[in-house]
Parts: C-alpha cells; structure tokens; sequence
C-alpha cells in the first residue's frame, strides 16, 4: 500500500513558516491522481492533527485557494458538491446542473450518489427530479439519471428515427430522449455517422435547429458527452475561456474532475477543434493559477 506521508510532508513544509511555497503545492497537485490526493489529505490530517483544506484557506487566496483545496477533496464528493450547488436554495442553477450532469457515466453517478448521501444524508436522484420543472431539458436529465443503456444496437435505425423525429413540422422531442439517454456513446457515434453520410446534415445542427434555450444546451450537451467523451470535456475548457472574461468556475469544475481523464497531449488532441489550450490558457489566466492550470492538466 502506498505511502503518502512523504507527500503531506512536502505540503506542510512548503505551507509552514513565513511565506508559502506555491510551487510545491502546485506540483504535489499535479503529479497525484484525484484519489492520490484525498489520501495525501488524510495521511495530512494524520500527521498534523490539522486538515489541509483549513492550511490551504490560511495560506493561499483567490482562485489558486480555490482549486487547490478542491483538488484535494476527491473527486466524486466535488462532483456531489456541485450538483448540490445547482439545486440548493431557491431556484435551480440549471446551467451548472447541465454541466455537471451529461458528463456523468454509469459509473459516475454510482459513486457520485454515494458521495452526495454521505455528504447531504439525501438521495441525489431524488433531490434533483424533486428540484427541476417539467420542460424537455428536465424530462432529459431525468431519463439521463434513469437510463439503462440497453436501446437496440442499430446506428442506421438510430439515424433514421432521429431523422424522422426531426423533419416535418414540429419534433419530436421523445425520441431524442430516448435515443440520447438509452444509446451507447460508441453506437450513438456510429448512429451519428450514418446520420451525416445519409442525410448531409450533422445531429448537433439539427438539435441547434430544432431546440432552444435550455433543452438546447441540455440536449447539445448530452449529444457530445456521447459522441465523443473527451472533446466534451474540451469544450467545457473552450467555454470557460469563451467570451468576455474567464468563468472561473467552471473551468475549475472541469480541472477537478476531469484532468485525469485527459491529459497532456491527448487534451491538446482533442481541444484543437477550438484552437490553442495551452495558448488560450495563457491567454485569459495569469500568475500561479496559471501555472497550476497548466500543470494539473499536464501542459506543463
């Protein structure tokens, strides 16, 4: 069994003291895993009698404190924290819910759920169907939260009836919930394919055409996770630099949970649809969020 004494070790060194080393927390960060990470923050708290989230609010400020201690949380207690952060209070975040949502495998939601009930003593599926309203983006997350991946494996049948579904007056809007929370990501993608090769259109388009405002971004946003898994997660680093300003916090969101599925050059790959990530990266971030940014996702 590893041992991550030696780790917390360089945590407490670089934090004890007048002045912090910032670089040896960045790079502690970076070259653990998400689950490394929560182990280096119990052995800490071992060590210390302290826990490293109250060392790392003393010690650091602004966004680096805020990815930092995030970072050293776990990954599937963040993932429950943020979706509690989408429907706690008054009011849906249905952006964030969005977001967090259609990036969430099987698997995920498993260990997210257990996450959320130990954090909330709720049941996560339950809180959310309890919290969104009744429109088309709402049905989808909830077929999404239910699915059972078990729609017949037949892309040109797929493609087909989303055709159907879409042309004419009027959609209908069942048949791309059923497909999108039923389909498996590799025959959603061939479904895709056979859709262009067959009807010269792009599904993405259609869904752009045939939805708006909430059930568009849900629906686009179910349609990538599928299609392909790791330019989703691109994209959500493409939106956060998008635009006037940062978004901050999604892109914070994304590097928690995503940055050990994909990194280095296979992110490189897969945000050059939307340009530079490194570039864009130094582009809108500065300083040691910068440099923690880019390391974390193994840019650096």
């Amino acid at each position: 069994m590893a041992d991550y004494r030696p780790a917390a070790e360089r945590l407490y060194k670089a934090m004890k003291g007048l002045g912090t080393d910032e670089a040896t927390l960045i790079d502690v960060a970076a070259s653990h895993t998400a689950d490394e990470r929560l182990a280096i923050a119990e052995a800490f708290a071992g060590l210390y009698g302290d826990t490293l989230e109250k060392w790392l609010k003393k010690e650091l400020s602004g966004h680096l404190e805020k990815l930092m201690v995030q970072l050293f949380k776990g990954r599937y207690q963040m993932w429950a924290q943020y979706l509690d952060d989408a429907v706690r209070g008054a009011g849906t975040d249905e952006k964030l819910l969005i977001e967090m949502i259609f990036l969430m495998s099987d698997q995920d939601q498993q260990r997210v759920e257990v996450e959320y009930r130990k954090l909330f003593n709720k049941d996560l599926t339950k809180t959310i169907e309890g919290d969104i309203s009744i429109g088309h983006w709402a049905k989808l997350i909830r077929a999404w939260l239910h699915a059972k991946n078990d729609a017949p494996a037949n892309p040109e049948k797929i493609a087909d009836d989303l055709w159907a579904a879409a042309k004419g007056a009027g959609t209908d809007e069942q048949v791309f919930m059923q497909v999108l929370a039923n389909c498996q990501p590799d025959v959603y993608h061939q479904a895709c394919d056979a859709f262009l090769r067959k009807y010269r259109k792009d599904v993405a388009e259609v869904i752009k055409r045939e939805f708006s405002g909430k059930s568009e971004k849900a629906f686009l946003a179910a349609h990538y996770s599928l299609f392909d898994k790791r330019q989703s997660i691109a994209r959500n680093l493409y939106l956060s630099y998008k635009g006037a300003g940062t978004d901050e916090a999604r892109l914070i969101r994304q590097t928690v949970l995503f940055s050990d599925q994909l990194r280095g050059q296979q992110l490189v790959e897969a945000y050059k649809i939307f340009g530079d990530v490194v570039k864009d990266t130094k582009r809108d971030l500065s300083g040691k969020f910068e440099k923690a940014v880019l390391a974390v996702w193994g840019l650096s």
